[in-house]
């Protein structure tokens, strides 16, 4: 009877984890990332990057060409794009921004692409990167995403990518999205499996 009632609690548990999941995956952002040449005079291509899919609301970067191997980098004068440079597989995320996995393209210095090279970029950006102290680098309402470009001898052209919003962060190279732990899940993960420990000790007791 213990087993039986171990084995049904154990499964309703983790039967409703898993449609908690399923309730926190975020969704891919039609059309989130896009391209445009050399839309500004000076400042190279300009890489546009949806922060609100509800309503269209963006902000980007430029890519400038400095030669045919360096490039340089700037924000839009807004909330601006966190942009680091990542491999496919990696995970793009809070947690591996805080904990600086990845090289962050910084404001006005060069840096460096092989000609006729394939890189990818990730991003982070959202609403909200300020307090009292000023610029945190953090935002609420956050999308990441990633992008795949070539340097043409300082042409560079996007080949495809994926921005998410609502789940925890995306798969570089991928549009696997990271699910966000829900608080509920959470909860009743710790109280499921205190309970299956309190009737397992139980058991050995008898």
């Amino acid at each position: 009877m213990m087993n039986i009632s171990m084995s049904l609690i154990g499964g309703l548990l983790f039967g409703t984890l898993g449609t908690h999941s399923l309730e926190a995956q975020g969704f891919l952002v039609a059309n989130g990332i896009t391209v445009s040449g050399k839309t500004y005079e000076g400042q190279g291509a300009f890489v546009k990057v949806i922060q609100n899919p509800s309503n269209g609301d963006y902000t980007g970067f430029f890519i400038q060409r400095i030669s045919f191997t360096s490039l340089g980098f700037s924000w839009l004068v807004d909330e601006g794009v966190r942009t680091f440079r990542v491999s496919d597989g990696d995970s793009i995320d809070l947690q591996s921004i805080r904990s600086n996995n990845y090289p962050e393209l910084s404001f006005g210095s060069p840096h460096s692409f092989t000609s006729g090279s394939t890189f990818l970029l990730g991003f982070y950006t959202g609403y909200g990167p300020f307090d009292s102290t000023g610029y945190t680098g953090i935002y609420f309402s956050p999308v990441f995403g990633w992008g795949r470009f070539t340097n043409f001898g300082g042409d560079v052209r996007y080949l495809d990518g994926a921005l998410e919003f609502g789940g925890a962060g995306i798969i570089a190279g991928t549009q696997t999205i990271i699910p966000v732990p829900e608080p509920g899940s959470m909860a009743l993960l710790a109280g499921g499996t205190a309970l299956l420990f309190a009737l397992g000790s139980q058991r050995n007791r008898r």
